[in-house]
């Protein structure tokens, strides 16, 4: 099951300066039930408020989503022809579509694009679209997200209070015909309860005159699925507006059904937070009515679910510990190969020379001790001086008779010295024929013995 904190946000303060402050807001977290695994039953499990009441932004409970829900007065719905743009291009285009519905400079303004409003007349492939766009007060927006940056959660949402009304059954007509009407789901409350648990919002010495008994009244309205507004309203403007009223179900807080400044109040419902939790989440199931759109759109940081890459992720882990096992076992068998390997090289240095005690290398050493025993039975070994002047005789037999100027030996090697302009090359492929190998002699010409003069070539037994 995941967690949902619910908060409510005071109205914007019209009259006070930034930076804004925020005190104690309302908020509600709720668990929400897990969805069943099959669709067989209808059955859906409420959610289950654990906690509500009011808090400093700094002392609300961490949940894994955030809902913000903001004033219905401080945000207006409207509707216009919105053209397929990019988002970048969009978002400079749409002050133009509802600077005649505002009555103020539309650029200081946040405007989100809501659910295309087209019902069942059929969608064009590409073109505009009718669709629900809701302006707020982006100064106020970056004020409330910047008050909750350290609040600890994965997903925010941010939803226009009036869209957060349940909507009502609809009922029939009263001529009887099968045509229904839409009630209206109004509430009314004191203005003072929201600015009341808020009086740190601005700085003390600009605090509201606004009184808890100023008769103040804060009104949302919800009179269709994409349609609604919120009202700031005294009582004898309260009042005058109750002729003017949809019909409707009306709920309303502990101060406005005590004082009544409406009779239909009288017998309203209780506007409490089950209400509220009830229309965000059928909000909700809507994407375009989230406000946090644009710039106030989520980061892809801040949307990471670890939940939903799990599995990719424990595959990812496993493939990861399968290829470090198979590689340690891999080594494990080279390592033990290897070890074999050492230990038959010593047993047989061991069985055919006894007496060495101490071993260091012993292919090393069993090469060294095979050319002792060469050595005192009398037999020659490939770099003494015969063997290597009988091979490279034979491999030289194509030289012109005066092409080889000198022939030495020094240190188990030959050392040839060929006339200037002597074919080496094809010299070299004759001397790697007879098994020898012939390199040109890099040693400083300071610390050369004296000699004719000519190319030197070191001529050894080849590997």
């Amino acid at each position: 099951m995941s967690t949902t904190l619910y908060v409510r946000l005071p109205h914007r303060p019209h009259d006070q300066p930034q930076p804004w402050h925020f005190g104690a807001l309302p908020f509600a977290l709720v668990r929400e039930p897990a969805r069943p695994a099959t669709r067989r039953t209808d059955t859906v499990q409420a959610p289950e408020v654990l906690r509500e009441g009011h808090a400093q932004i700094a002392a609300l409970p961490a949940a894994e989503r955030l809902v913000l829900i903001l004033a219905a007065s401080d945000v207006l719905l409207t509707t216009a022809t919105v053209p397929p743009l990019p988002p970048a291009r969009l978002k400079q285009a749409l002050p133009n579509l509802v600077e005649d519905a505002l009555a103020t400079d539309p650029q200081p303004c946040h405007i989100g694009v809501g659910p295309a409003l087209d019902g069942d007349a059929p969608r064009p492939a590409r073109g505009p679209r009718r669709r629900l766009l809701m302006v707020a007060d982006r100064a106020w927006l970056r004020a409330v997200l910047d008050a909750f940056a350290e609040h600890r959660h994965r997903r925010r949402h941010i939803l226009p209070a009036q869209m957060c009304l349940p909507l009502a059954a609809p009922a029939e007509a009263d001529d009887g015909d099968s045509a229904t009407a839409q009630p209206a789901t109004l509430v009314v409350e004191a203005a003072a309860a929201s600015l009341a648990q808020a009086e740190g919002m601005v700085e003390p010495t600009l605090a509201p005159a606004t009184a808890p008994d100023s008769g103040q009244w804060q009104l949302t309205v919800r009179t269709g699925r994409h349609e609604g507004y919120g009202l700031l309203l005294g009582n004898d403007a309260l009042a005058a507006w109750q002729a003017l009223a949809p019909e409707g179900i009306w709920h309303g807080d502990a101060s406005a059904v005590a004082s009544a400044p409406v009779p239909a109040l009288r017998q309203a419902r209780a506007a409490d937070w089950r209400m509220w939790i009830a229309g965000a989440q059928g909000c909700l199931q809507e994407a375009g009515l989230d406000l946090a759109q644009f710039e106030f759109a989520q980061g892809r940081a801040d949307r990471w679910n670890l939940l939903a890459w799990r599995l990719p992720l424990a595959l990812v882990a496993g493939i990861v510990l399968v290829q470090l096992l198979g590689m340690n076992v891999h080594w494990l068998m080279l390592r033990h190969e290897q070890q074999r390997l050492e230990a038959a090289q010593l047993q047989t240095l061991h069985n055919a020379f006894p007496q060495i005690q101490t071993v260091l290398d012993a292919p090393l050493q069993m090469r060294r001790q095979v050319e002792q025993l060469r050595l005192a039975s009398g037999r020659s070994t490939p770099d003494d001086f015969l063997p290597l002047a009988d091979r490279f005789a034979q491999a030289a037999r194509q030289l012109p008779p005066d092409g080889l100027q000198a022939l030495e030996y020094r240190g188990r090697a030959l050392v040839a010295t060929l006339k200037p302009g002597t074919d080496t090359a094809a010299l070299r492929g004759a001397v790697r024929q007879a098994g020898l190998q012939m390199e040109e002699d890099k040693t400083a010409e300071a610390t050369r013995p004296a000699g004719p003069a000519g190319s030197r070539w070191l001529i050894k037994p080849g590997l």
